[in-house]
């Protein structure tokens, strides 16, 4: 069993950090996680930024410009972090994948969201590539938008509404469905590996589901609880 634990918004519940800060994501590092997930907005003014909620303490992400979110800080001094800091901080290391989600547009739907879709591929750096960064999307229209602009990246899939026919005609490479789907219906996660297609699950935070999905050959769980789950594979191992 190899490691298969990506940690969800950084390695934060554990560590009392705030989620989808720098020092989550350095601690996801640090735990050597497979990958950590990570949430993008796209500012007013057109700047790609991590964070989960559609506003940053009250002030709308989409409606506000980047220097005018700055007057808010995360719970640890950090400012709003962007991709590119992102980037810089996950892109000089080689053990931990980042796996970037694009949010939907609250206020202009797939359209905006393309938007953003097109802000991270216009500005991707040299250093990105397929072994390094990852994409997750709920709307399903920018999905295969992103992936192909993208057709070497991988792409998956997370609001759980398509089967793995459906997402193998896609052109995507796999789905992330939350683990309420997985456990309600134990052939989903065969269906996409017979057509060899990446499975994930969010966000999977009891020891006993996990070890289901493991024993089901899922190639990635996404957890607020990495460094247990980590534990966890590692006394399975030895």
């Amino acid at each position: 069993m190899k490691n298969k634990i990506i940690a969800h918004r950084g390695a934060w519940k554990e560590f009392n950090l705030p989620q989808n800060s720098i020092a989550s994501l350095k601690k996801a590092i640090e735990l050597k996680c497979l990958g950590t997930e990570f949430d993008i907005h796209l500012t007013k003014d057109l700047i790609a930024v991590v964070n989960h909620d559609a506003d940053f303490f009250g002030l709308n992400i989409e409606t506000t410009n980047y220097n005018d979110l700055l007057v808010k800080q995360l719970e640890n001094g950090e400012k709003l972090p962007t991709l590119n800091d992102f980037y810089s901080e996950g892109l000089n290391q080689t053990e931990t994948k980042l796996i970037l989600e694009v949010k939907t547009s609250e206020i202009g739907g797939t359209d905006r969201t393309k938007n953003l879709i097109d802000v991270i591929v216009n500005k991707l750096p040299t250093k990105a590539n397929p072994e390094n960064l990852e994409f997750i999307l709920f709307d399903f229209d920018s999905a295969v938008y992103l992936k192909n602009k993208l057709p070497d990246f991988y792409v998956h899939y997370l609001e759980g509404d398509k089967t793995a026919d459906e997402i193998l005609k896609s052109g995507l490479n796999g789905m992330d469905y939350n683990y309420n789907l997985l456990l309600a219906d134990k052939n989903i996660i065969k269906d996409f590996k017979d057509l060899n297609l990446k499975t994930n699950s969010w966000t999977v935070n009891n020891l006993n589901t996990a070890k289901g999905f493991i024993s089901q050959q899922i190639d990635c769980i996404t957890t607020d609880y990495p460094q247990l789950f980590l534990k966890m594979i590692y006394e399975n191992n030895h």
